[in-house]
């Protein structure tokens, strides 16, 4: 299932199961590791993960606890990491085909997403030293029992790998924990953001503008109150969004008056057919790249990273 023999011969590995940690041929651990994503294989759910190792760092007895150790801590450091990339992750939960994401700031993670033929897993997933993580075969009630936390609900059955592929983790749980819980929320309101209930949350919780209030705020003395917002919609110095039958502008995209530059830098990172209400969200959503801090926050003292972070959001695959 991989062309590097020198590899296969001089690694081995071990399986994570309910029964215990066995050491297994590479070949057949990985097995494993390819059924959970394959369409044509059946997946055993007591196979929790493997560890792949070079051969001269094994012990010759599977330690059971420093193993189970390794592997939760290899759990949480795949949480933070999956932080990063959850627009992506979230929005494509089901995918019909496998691919590999490499995280920024994550060098020693990477996630296989999606179901696919065994042919392309076995070209695209080689093997190498890390721990593989099945995390569709994580009992909730077990990571419940050990205090880890969950991924959200839509994503424990999604054909989903994690590896980290180094192990020296951290075992910082109350940290990963932390990220993960604000990452959850994050996830939920994801889900909900296209429909009305976070559209009026949006507008409970953010003042928003009419075009009469753009031109008076802006001190336009045009006769066409409404010609100078959508004159600047148009030219895409601001968004609009509509709610109940009325176009709005948040008002945090100006200052004095005016649009703060930035958000045309910001407009023009996303595609062509992106929505006012896709900006909002994208403006309003914790960003754990910043601390959890929502990008509107920073459009009058760190400008240029909010467009960073805009191009990140919109353009992902740059991201890996």
């Amino acid at each position: 299932m991989h062309n590097d023999s020198d590899f296969a011969t001089s690694s081995s590995a071990a399986v994570l199961e309910t029964s215990g940690v066995h050491p297994r041929p590479l070949e057949e651990a990985m097995k494993q590791v390819v059924a959970a994503l394959s369409r044509e294989q059946s997946r055993s759910r007591h196979v929790y993960g493997v560890v792949v190792y070079r051969k001269s760092r094994r012990q010759s007895r599977p330690n059971y606890l420093a193993a189970t150790g390794t592997f939760f801590r290899a759990y949480l450091r795949g949480l933070q990491a999956l932080s990063n990339i959850m627009h992506v992750v979230l929005t494509h939960p089901d995918e019909d085909h496998l691919r590999t994401l490499e995280i920024k700031d994550f060098g020693d993670v990477r996630v296989f997403l999606g179901r696919s033929s065994l042919k392309d897993i076995k070209e695209k997933m080689q093997p190498s030293p890390g721990i593989y993580i099945i995390s569709s075969h994580l009992d909730s009630g077990l990571l419940e029992d050990l205090r880890l936390p969950l991924l959200p609900e839509s994503l424990r059955e999604a054909p989903l790998v994690i590896q980290v592929k180094s192990t020296n983790l951290s075992n910082d749980a109350e940290h990963a924990t932390t990220i993960w819980s604000r990452w959850e929320d994050d996830a939920e309101t994801a889900i909900r953001k296209d429909t009305l209930q976070w559209r009026r949350q949006f507008i409970s919780q953010y003042e928003c503008w009419t075009a009469a209030q753009v031109a008076e705020e802006s001190t336009s003395l045009a006769t066409n109150r409404a010609a100078i917002a959508s004159r600047w919609v148009t030219e895409k110095k601001i968004f609009a969004i509509e709610f109940e039958a009325q176009r709005l502008f948040p008002r945090f995209q100006f200052q004095d008056g005016r649009p703060i530059p930035a958000v045309f830098q910001v407009i023009e990172a996303f595609p062509q057919h992106t929505t006012g209400w896709d900006l909002a969200y994208f403006f309003v959503s914790p960003n754990t790249n910043v601390g959890g801090r929502r990008p509107f926050e920073l459009l009058k003292e760190d400008p240029v990273r909010v467009v960073s972070l805009a191009q990140a959001f919109a353009h992902p695959a740059d991201v890996f």
